[in-house]
């Protein structure tokens, strides 16, 4: 009894978080207008300004005026900006260089020297950063000067500070050179295998992947002290399990801008669903913006209230090319249309069907499915479910955000049938005297009609059949069943066998 009452315990416990953060979900990432500007990847923003890549094509998106404009360029990667200066890994000679564009004159000048296929550069200011071979290098703008900072890879800049990774204390960490006063310091404490750092202020995060995807941790410059921002190693409790590292799925891409980090998270546990997030440094809370199906990647960046991103392909995940802005200070205006499809609609059972939220108008934060089954919970943009019985069911979407909800309903949308039917019978025996009775058992699976041959002429449709053998012989008995996909058919021998009199007996 005491088992049994830990084990409700737990679950309850699993049950009420799971129905919270559900409601928190959809509720908290309602408040917030996210619109997409474009298709693309990469993208990046500094003020009113958001530039990406599509197809190897610098796009520049001014949000006040609403206007995609192209950059002339091709094979472009990564883009960065900054004020009225665009940066981007330039392929399109054929040998990786960084292009530097200004943006009021259109003017595009290139730095090759020290520059491979995998550099991403970064800019403040005059000063543009990037790494190579293990090396990271500066160049300024201004002075047309380059110079070599130091040994390291995943370079940023903030301001007079270069940030980068490299090989410390027997373990890789995060240094911050200063270019004014030529010093180095090493900002991160002793862990693992860190990068990815970036700065704003007097904070610097980075991400720590000590497994998995990495979580975040901000180190503060004036109390030389360091926080998680996401869960360092916590057991996953919202299926249930203590063998995933909760909150280890936050470290793949993050930014950091006054009092905000944002961040994309890949994986479900009790700390959220997939999707982008945002932390709130003063309360040390982090909110999701919006919500993605497991296994999805984003790429956020964010300028004051402004968190502009991607899906990042390279990790699969949903088939998405859009580019998505959310102003965090502007709530919905429109409520979303409700609309979905499926990958399939009919087939035998188990069916499983993946639904994809197709919703137009307002952009959903929240979403209801009802699978006409009785399961009708799933806060997830898009959901699979299997059908394990036949039947026609309805399925219906609502979809919401701040402005309100929309459901849209499609009757007898799925339709599940039963799988082919297998003969199968068994009898309560096999051979014996006339007159022999004999009860022949159903076995077949998935059958909606049974057809008996006894093999001395007599027949039977019914399931399981009790059958009688007047005569001596060895009798094919056939079971042939069907349902509305096809039919099936089994044959065993039963075998009467010939009365021997007293007389002949005697003789004997």
């Amino acid at each position: 009894m005491k088992i049994n009452k830990e084990l409700y315990s737990i679950a309850l416990v699993l049950t009420v978080l799971f129905f919270v953060f559900s409601i928190l979900i959809s509720s908290v990432a309602s408040a917030a207008q996210v619109t997409r500007i474009g298709n693309g990847s990469d993208p990046a923003i500094y003020g009113n300004k958001v530039v990406w890549t599509s197809g190897g094509v610098i796009h520049l998106y001014d949000l006040t005026l609403k206007i995609d404009t192209t950059v002339s360029s091709s094979a472009a990667f990564r883009p960065a900006i900054y004020e009225n200066k665009l940066v981007w890994r330039d392929e399109s000679s054929g040998t990786p260089r960084i292009a530097v564009y200004d943006i009021p004159t259109g003017a595009i000048t290139y730095i090759t020297q020290d520059v491979v296929g995998s550099s991403i550069p970064a800019i403040y200011g005059n000063i543009i950063v990037w790494d190579a071979n293990s090396s990271v290098y500066m160049h300024d703008i201004s002075t047309s000067t380059q110079a070599w900072i130091a040994q390291g890879r995943t370079s940023e800049i903030y301001d007079t500070k270069i940030l980068y990774s490299a090989e410390g204390r027997d373990v890789t960490d995060i240094f911050m050179h200063d270019i004014t006063t030529k010093k180095t310091e090493l900002v991160s404490p002793y862990s693992s295998d860190i990068s990815y750092p970036h700065m704003y202020g007097n904070k610097v995060i980075w991400s720590n992947f000590y497994s998995r995807n990495g979580f975040i941790q901000m180190y503060d410059l004036v109390t030389k002290k360091t926080i998680d921002v996401t869960s360092d190693n916590a057991g996953n409790t919202l299926y249930g399990s203590d063998t995933i590292d909760a909150g280890d799925d936050t470290g793949t891409h993050i930014d950091i801008n006054e009092d905000k980090v944002v961040y994309s998270k890949s994986g479900d546990d009790q700390f959220g669903y997939a999707g982008v997030y945002v932390y709130d440094i003063p309360s040390a809370k982090s909110t999701p913006v919006y919500i993605y199906p497991r296994g999805t990647h984003t790429t956020p960046d964010i300028y004051n209230d402004t968190i502009v991103w991607g899906i990042d392909s390279s990790y699969g995940g949903v088939n998405d090319t859009g580019i998505y802005i959310c102003d965090l200070s502007v709530t919905n205006t429109l409520p979303p249309v409700a609309k979905f499809t499926a990958n399939t609609t009919y087939g035998t059972a188990p069916l499983v069907v993946l639904f994809t939220d197709t919703s137009t108008d307002g952009v959903p934060t929240s979403w209801l499915w009802d699978f006409g089954d009785g399961i009708y919970s799933k806060h997830a943009m898009n959901a699979t479910h299997t059908f394990t019985k036949p039947g026609n069911y309805t399925i219906s979407l609502t979809a919401g955000n701040d402005a309100g909800n929309n459901k849209v309903m499609k009757p007898n949308y799925i339709v599940v049938t039963n799988p082919f039917p297998v003969a199968n019978f068994s009898s309560n025996v096999t051979h014996g005297y006339p007159p022999l009775s004999i009860q022949f058992t159903d076995l077949s699976q998935n059958a909606t009609g049974w057809n008996w041959d006894f093999g001395d002429g007599s027949n039977s449709t019914q399931r399981s059949p009790v059958h009688e053998y007047a005569d001596p012989g060895i009798y094919s008995v056939n079971l042939t069943v069907t349902n509305e996909n096809g039919t099936d058919s089994k044959l065993t021998t039963i075998t009467v066998m010939q009365l021997v009199s007293r007389q002949r007996q005697n003789v004997v």
